[in-house]
């Protein structure tokens, strides 16, 4: 008698530790249907990498933006634009960011990557001694930011042509080391690059 109170008192626990399994599946089923849907909602809202390269291009050719690029957007500077033009924008000085030599070493490939060149920034004219005072002030501080973008970027990214992404990248990190977006335009003079 007592050996079928047993038996039947582990009958009952199995299926309550049964229960308690399918409670759990349940739950992480439930939490992965939700994760699912959320990033099928993110990915219907969030832009194509073709559309974020037409809304960048947009915003670049706002007024206010990179002024004197010419029409095939490599940055540099148009001569068409300086002349009389109802739509040109307010003046702008060409300002030295500094000479820069960057040597970064890749593990996974074992190669390392030379880097020189010297950078340039646009500022609006009227911007241009805050621009002066703010460069002496943080000067260290956005060359290191420069070289730790320089040595985050890929090989690929140096053979662009235009170099778009760097500058992208440069600009946004000199004005947060200046600490206000003052710099409209980051423009390289002898840039060259060597991996071995």
């Amino acid at each position: 008698m007592a050996d079928e109170h047993a038996h039947a008192g582990s009958a009952e626990a199995a299926p309550r530790r049964g229960s308690g399994i399918m409670k759990l599946v349940k739950a992480i089923a439930f939490v992965s249907v939700i994760v699912l849907l959320e990033v099928a909602a993110a990915t219907a809202i969030l832009p194509s990498p073709e559309e974020t390269r037409r809304i960048g291009e947009q915003l670049a050719s706002t007024p206010g933006s990179s002024e004197g690029e010419d029409a095939d957007g490599d940055g540099e500077p148009d001569e068409a634009s300086h002349g009389e033009d109802e739509h040109a924008g307010p003046p702008t000085r060409e300002v030295s960011l500094g000479d820069y030599h960057v040597v970064a070493f890749n593990p996974s490939t074992g190669a390392s990557m030379n880097i020189d060149f010297e950078l340039f920034g646009v500022v609006l004219a009227e911007e241009e001694a805050e621009f002066a005072e703010r460069f002496l002030l943080h000067e260290k501080r956005m060359n290191e930011q420069v070289t730790i973008a320089i040595r985050g970027m890929q090989p690929a990214d140096f053979t662009d042509p235009g170099l778009g992404l760097i500058k992208r990248v440069i600009l946004e990190k000199v004005n947060r080391a200046l600490g206000k977006t003052i710099v409209r335009e980051a423009i390289f003079s002898e840039f060259s690059f060597i991996e071995r």
